[in-house]
């Protein structure tokens, strides 16, 4: 079966600060994920984690290697065919929710449709059933500011999620929140990512997060190794 996703020995340097030295970030990572699939990356702090998120989006080239998205390698798009990747195939949610302060929740949800030039009546009625899912519906006319840290979050999670993903890159979704909102918000994730069967990555250092994914990977010296199969 082919792939959703699939990382092929992925190499990445960066320049070094100052120094003609280049820092190897990955080397030789290698992932494949089945469509429906969820799967925890786990490693230490510098590890690559979020480069290989950035590789897998198309927010980011590597220096070698190559990403084949449902067997097509998307190496050689161009930036104009990047965007539309990014925008109808992947739904990013990162940290830090990067809303936009000055538009409402339901505004800052629909961005991405707009982008994409959706039919507003269909897009409307998608975003309202994302809010009551993640219980942030009450919140709709709401700006940014006026909410809470975890209605920010399951904000964000419902615009990755407005124009149908195929797949999910979640970035320490619940990494900026205190424990009890963190619990909130990667329940609601999970459930919706479960009722849509969505196909998910979500980059964690925890555990115990890493546990309630299908199967969980660890990056160590640039590369990948199984640690856990359902």
């Amino acid at each position: 079966m082919t792939p959703l996703i699939d990382g092929v020995d992925l190499v990445k340097r960066y320049a070094s600060n100052g120094s003609r030295e280049e820092v190897l970030v990955l080397d030789g990572a290698n992932l494949a994920v089945q469509r429906g699939e969820s799967v925890a990356v786990m490693g230490a702090s510098g590890s690559g984690k979020s480069t290989l998120l950035h590789l897998l989006g198309g927010l980011d080239r590597p220096t070698s290697g190559d990403v084949r998205f449902d067997g097509s390698s998307i190496g050689a798009y161009t930036a104009e065919q990047l965007a539309l990747y990014r925008n109808r195939r992947i739904g990013f949610i990162f940290q830090f929710h990067h809303l936009l302060p000055e538009f409402t929740a339901l505004e800052n949800i629909l961005m991405p449709t707009l982008i994409r030039g959706g039919d507003p009546a269909e897009t409307g009625s998608r975003a309202k059933a994302l809010m009551e899912r993640l219980q942030i519906a009450h919140r709709s006319e709401h700006r940014p500011a006026e909410c809470s840290g975890g209605e920010q979050q399951r904000i964000a999670i419902a615009r990755a999620l407005i124009n149908r993903p195929d797949l999910v890159l979640a970035d320490e979704p619940t990494g900026n929140l205190d424990q009890a909102n963190a619990a909130v918000v990667l329940d609601l994730l999970l459930d919706v990512r479960a009722a849509e069967g969505l196909t998910m990555i979500l980059v964690t250092h925890d555990p115990m997060i890493a546990a309630r994914c299908g199967r969980s990977v660890r990056l160590r010296g640039g590369r990948m190794m199984e640690t856990q199969s359902e």
